[in-house]
């Protein structure tokens, strides 16, 4: 019970660390936190889904070409830090089919890569292996796992996108595949800082996103 406790505690402070206090998003995973510890639930390969809403099998089972250029373009996440740039951290999986369509993509569309790559603090996770990370958040580190960002960003699905500001705050979270259109888009938002400011608590961020998709031609409204 103590231990489950802690647990619990550590993990509510991680969710303040990462989120900001001023977030409803808070709220959702204190509670989620909560029904994880008393059910204690665990850890394990192969328990998120794809983004196609399939059950992902144990690695071991499935054989698909590793998400070589996905790891290219990612800096050591050992150390997860901005760097005074606006970071992504993606969560993939070996043996899931968006994550290689993904990875794809990537490889083929050289400013994309050449983006994430420069432009951008970017980390690589694979939910198949539970490491230890070094997280900057507003100037300060602390010592976080994969499963406890899985469990704080709310990652069911994979890929799920992180992007966030210079401070490696979260702006938003993208749960699922992007088209490089639509992930150049994105990252074109991020760097025009229309989000600053938007009230993240009611949506606003989220609204102001699918506005700029509608200007850039991204979503079409039916006339």
């Amino acid at each position: 019970m103590i231990k489950t406790y802690t647990k619990v505690l550590g993990l509510l402070l991680v969710a303040l660390f990462i989120l900001g206090c001023e977030d409803k998003t808070v709220v959702k995973e204190i509670e989620k936190t909560k029904k994880v510890s008393n059910s204690e639930k665990t850890y394990e390969k192969g328990k998120i889904e794809t983004h196609a809403k399939k059950e992902v099998e144990k690695e071991s089972s499935i054989k698909m070409a590793s998400n070589e250029t996905l790891n290219e373009i990612s800096r050591d996440n050992a150390k997860i830090s901005a760097n005074g740039q606006f970071a992504i951290i993606i969560f993939e999986s070996s043996n899931c089919p968006y994550c290689e369509k993904l990875n794809s993509d990537v490889k083929k569309d050289e400013t994309l890569k050449n983006r994430l790559k420069n432009d951008f603090a970017t980390y690589v996770l694979s939910v198949n292996e539970n490491k230890m990370h070094k997280l900057e958040h507003q100037g300060e580190f602390t010592t976080v796992d994969t499963k406890t960002l899985i469990d704080i960003y709310g990652v069911e699905a994979t890929p799920t996108l992180i992007f966030t500001d210079k401070q490696t705050k979260s702006i938003f979270v993208v749960p699922g595949y992007m088209s490089p259109e639509q992930f150049k888009v994105t990252l074109d938002f991020i760097e025009s800082k229309k989000w600053k400011g938007l009230d993240r608590k009611n949506g606003e961020v989220y609204k102001e996103l699918k506005n700029y998709y509608i200007q850039k031609g991204i979503i079409r409204i039916e006339k």
